[in-house]
């Protein structure tokens, strides 16, 4: 496990052992992402959109819901802070021969994420968590580490800036789809899911 992974961890535990500490949690949910979908998708999404609805903003949530919350490859995840996620599609990657997390025998599939902040406030790109599973069953899908991916988010994430980071993921060889989860460790915004065609 890298340092930044290890780093990461332990001060999302220190958050959440304050926030309950304090009482901090509340009976009000996490706020949900809309979905903003990529150029290409929205002259596809328009076209079946438009025979059934008036609005299309309403549209586009009426997708997300009937698809489980899942997300497409290229979509974007906008939450009312202004922070907005994209997650690009699954490709094939080949681990160094140093890799921390990729096992003989299974594929690796790498993602680009890329974090947009549009809101007025810093974001703290460090509380950024992703996770993934492959396959029908759902099985975990390890990250791998080496040196090119794994790095992850760091730092602060100014208003109007972006920043993109590179991860990898380690699934069996017969898996067909890359659930992907990223989520903000903020206690306020709700993960976002994307279901990627591998």
């Amino acid at each position: 496990m890298s340092v930044n992974s290890i780093r990461t961890r332990t001060l999302v535990a220190a958050v959440t052992t304050a926030v309950l500490a304090v009482g901090g949690l509340t009976a009000c949910g996490p706020e949900e992402p809309t979905k903003e979908t990529s150029a290409g998708q929205d002259a596809q999404a328009d076209a079946g959109d438009n025979a059934g609805d008036e609005g299309g903003d309403a549209g586009q949530d009426t997708d997300k819901e009937d698809g489980g919350g899942a997300y497409a490859a290229g979509d974007t995840a906008v939450y009312d802070s202004g922070l907005k996620i994209t997650v690009s599609g699954a490709e094939t990657y080949q681990p160094d021969e140093y890799a921390v997390g990729h096992t003989e025998g299974n594929t690796a599939h790498q993602v680009t994420i890329t974090l947009e902040n549009t809101g007025e406030e810093n974001v703290s790109a460090d509380l950024i968590m992703v996770s993934a599973r492959a396959g029908e069953d759902g099985t975990a899908a390890e990250e791998i580490y080496d040196d090119t991916v794994g790095g992850g988010f760091t730092g602060e994430l100014l208003p109007g800036k972006k920043a993109t980071a590179q991860y990898a993921f380690d699934a069996p060889a017969d898996a067909d789809v890359l659930d992907l989860e990223v989520e903000l460790i903020d206690f306020t915004t709700a993960p976002a899911q994307w279901s990627l065609e591998l």
